[in-house]
């Protein structure tokens, strides 16, 4: 019987090959999902309750926007970073979102 070249039988829908799967940790990062929180000052106790919820690593970032007298220095960032499980930080020109980090507006 003479030899025959294996079956290039194609892979089924859903599997990768190693090759492919070794670099999808690489690709997720680039790409991930972004979730903007906004409220009224009167939306403070919300976010906190939000804040303690939220897991450390859920692969989101998070954009907290809340309305607040202008007038007045905020220490929403430091309130936020207490009762968040992920690092925080204010949202600053030239700032790389990623993912796992919660960012807030000035």
């Amino acid at each position: 019987m003479p030899k025959t070249a294996p079956s290039s039988t194609p892979r089924p829908a859903g599997r990768r090959s190693r090759a492919a799967s070794s670099k999808a940790p690489a690709a997720r990062a680039a790409h991930f999902p972004i979730a903007g929180i906004g409220a009224s000052a009167g939306g403070f106790e919300a976010l906190m309750v939000l804040m303690r919820q939220l897991p450390a690593h859920s692969g989101l970032a998070f954009v907290v926007v809340l309305h607040l007298d202008p007038k007045h220095e905020s220490r929403l960032t430091e309130l936020v970073a207490k009762a968040a499980k992920m690092p925080v930080e204010e949202i600053r020109n030239g700032v790389r979102v990623q993912p796992d980090r919660v960012y807030v507006l000035p």
